[in-house]
């Protein structure tokens, strides 16, 4: 892989730099921060990869001014078992359907040649639920159904995004 232009910076830099480009909801500055492999998961989307992760921030990104999203990044700091791996917190206020969601996430990033490679975020999806989905979401949010009704909602959503964008529609034909 060749080396990228920030190649030259350390890891805790690289992902503090693309955190700050999600704050600032600045997509494009944030996909050059990621490999063309990036793979990114959490309870949400277990595994995507390439233009599917980086579809899924892009709609995170559009849909932040309908859906007043703030992002704040907490903590960043290198992990101790290996140079490459950094482990970072950040805080996502939005509203979904109408409520108020403050939602806690952990994230654990690899970087490659100056350019996260890897993003694995875990966040208390139970509690997530119950935000977003009122009393049916607390009831039932902490049940695999719960979940396993979310990832299809979530899935379909995305690739509903894609459709509409010329670049990323050709990545979802392609997959198919």
């Amino acid at each position: 892989m060749a080396s990228s232009p920030n190649s030259s910076m350390d890891s805790v830099s690289v992902v503090r730099s693309y955190f700050q480009a999600y704050c600032q909801l600045d997509y494009r500055l944030m996909a050059m921060h990621t490999t063309d492999e990036f793979v990114f998961q959490d309870p949400v989307f277990p595994h995507l990869e390439g233009d599917f992760a980086r579809a899924m921030f892009k709609m995170f990104i559009q849909g932040a001014p309908k859906s007043g999203a703030k992002f704040t990044i907490l903590d960043v700091s290198q992990a101790t078992s290996d140079p490459n791996v950094v482990n970072a917190k950040y805080r996502a206020e939005y509203a979904f359907n109408g409520r108020p969601v403050t939602n806690e996430i952990s994230s654990v990033l690899t970087v490659e040649d100056g350019k996260v490679s890897k993003q694995v975020d875990s966040f208390d999806f139970a509690g997530w639920a119950a935000q977003t989905g009122g009393f049916l979401g607390w009831l039932l949010g902490g049940t695999s159904f719960a979940q396993s009704a979310t990832r299809d909602k979530a899935k379909h959503r995305l690739e509903a995004f894609m459709k509409k964008d010329p670049d990323l529609a050709k990545a979802l034909e392609i997959r198919r």
